[in-house]
């Protein structure tokens, strides 16, 4: 029933308490009839409207799903391309430290690629629709709390971490280089760096054996990141097939 016909009753329910010309008992029973049809009409409009607000929240739950299972698909893709160069960089530390150990050093494969010494690959992500969905109080729309503690752990606490993880890393390997190694190693016109040439210093050698095994814990950790993305995705995947 319309809210035009529910005003509508109810008008007619306050005529018939101020016609003075029917009996308190005619008043009393047509009254009951009005008030009998007003609320009925206005439970099944209630009862439509919180229908029509949970369908558009379970709308809005799914889209949100969906955009986020694509995000995280996307942002596992990216970061599983970065690790294949990370595992390159940490190949060069251990690389460099075998011919150091070994006394077997290469000269020319270590000045020339050593741009490795300096690199960085932050872990950067996109959250903007997980926390715009936050921000809005829409969390609470996700039904199923396994998933929704799942999705908050990776983007509030697991993927943050490796980013923050990233700029610790590489803002310490930037400096130590430029304490340790930049300042002593020569550079040639084409602006080669010959760390070949102080291999011996020890803290250069601190330098090929601390970060080489911090790079390596990096790639475990953001392996992992990956595996726990796609983890996630998949279980998004699967609750809307329910």
């Amino acid at each position: 029933m319309s809210e035009e016909k529910i005003i509508k009753h109810t008008e007619k329910a306050l005529k018939i308490m101020s016609n003075k010309e029917k009996t308190w008992l005619g008043k009393i029973k047509e009254l009951t009839e009005e008030v009998i049809i007003i609320v009925f009409a206005v439970s099944i409009t209630l009862a439509f409207h919180n229908w029509n607000d949970e369908r558009n929240e379970r709308k809005m739950e799914r889209e949100f799903l969906a955009g986020v299972s694509s995000d995280l698909k996307a942002e596992a893709r990216n970061l599983g391309g970065s690790l294949a160069d990370l595992n390159i960089t940490a190949n060069y530390y251990d690389t460099v430290w075998q011919q150091i150990i070994s006394n077997k050093v290469d000269a020319a494969y270590i000045d020339s690629n050593s741009s490795q010494l300096t690199n960085t690959l932050f872990f950067v992500f996109n959250s903007g629709r997980f926390e715009g969905f936050k921000s809005s109080g829409y969390l609470r729309l996700i039904e199923n709390k396994k998933l929704l503690k799942h999705l908050t752990d990776l983007y509030i606490i697991a993927m943050p971490f490796q980013a923050h993880a990233d700029e610790m890393v590489y803002d310490s390997r930037r400096t130590d280089y430029n304490t340790y190694i930049g300042v002593k190693a020569p550079m040639d016109s084409k602006k080669i760096v010959h760390v070949s040439q102080i291999l011996n210093d020890p803290a250069v050698r601190h330098q090929i054996v601390y970060y080489g095994g911090y790079l390596h814990e990096r790639i475990r950790q953001k392996t992992q990141l990956v595996e726990s993305m796609k983890k996630v995705a998949d279980e998004i995947d699967k609750e809307l097939e329910k």
